[in-house]
């Protein structure tokens, strides 16, 4: 939906300002803000390269589209 491509960029925006420009980095900021948790060695490699090949902004929309942000509160 287009609000959540609108919230999606809000949070590139972020991950892009607190971590470096790392694929990896700002995949483990998301991972702690959206999910307060780490991301295991397979999520990782999976979301880096989703940022690498799709973006930023659609990873971060996979990620607040994944059923453990959606239903985790």
């Amino acid at each position: 939906s287009g609000f959540i491509m609108q919230q999606a960029g809000f949070l590139a925006e972020r991950l892009e300002k607190e971590a470096s420009q790392a694929a990896e980095a700002q995949v483990r900021r998301a991972f702690a803000l959206a999910l307060q948790r780490e991301p295991d060695r397979d999520e990782l490699a999976a979301a880096a390269k989703l940022v690498h090949e799709q973006g930023l902004k659609i990873f971060c929309r996979a990620l607040l589209n994944a059923n453990e942000f959606v239903y985790a509160f």
